[in-house]
């Protein structure tokens, strides 16, 4: 079994004077004499030393250079949210981009494939699988543009959607 520590009923009292610094005459005779006293006001010494050592060695800003840091990042959060759009935008922008040139090789790669040969680098290249391909796409053109336009539709439904949310 573990036995009681010690206590005094006027630990209080004697803790508050550390604190305050301002000792009466009767609790610093009893704090003396107490050994539960004179441990406590030791203790409660040592820990305000060490707080007043923390103090002088803290370096906080001022409030206005806070104040106007905070506003700062206000700032730049705002403009990072009113850009997100134009970033997406541009993203989808430079998809259509790379989307559009791909077609339109596929499209004109009968010009681009007479181009080749005309430099003469291009050797016969009767067996390439290419035409095949742009033929097939060329019957299906009108398939093609109706799947081009209900894309773009739903992409500038997505972004009204994305202008109008915030508001």
């Amino acid at each position: 079994m573990s036995a009681k520590p010690p206590i005094c009923e006027k630990e209080f009292a004697v803790i508050a004077a550390v604190r305050r610094g301002a000792w009466e005459e009767e609790l610093r005779a009893h704090a003396a004499a107490c050994p539960v006293c004179s441990e406590v006001a030791l203790v409660a010494q040592a820990l305000g030393e060490m707080h007043a050592a923390d103090l002088s060695e803290a370096r906080v800003p001022a409030a206005g250079w806070m104040w106007w840091r905070m506003q700062l990042r206000a700032k730049r959060e705002a403009g990072e949210r009113a850009t997100q759009p134009i970033t997406l935008i541009e993203r989808v922008t430079y998809a259509c981009i790379a989307l559009s040139a791909i077609g339109l090789c596929l499209w004109n790669w009968h010009s681009i494939y007479a181009w080749f040969a005309s430099l003469g680098s291009a050797t016969r290249l009767a067996d390439f699988s290419i035409e095949q391909f742009v033929a097939a796409a060329w019957d299906k053109a009108g398939l093609l543009a109706l799947i081009s336009c209900g894309g773009f539709l739903i992409f500038l439904s997505f972004i009204a959607y994305l202008i109008w949310a915030d508001e």
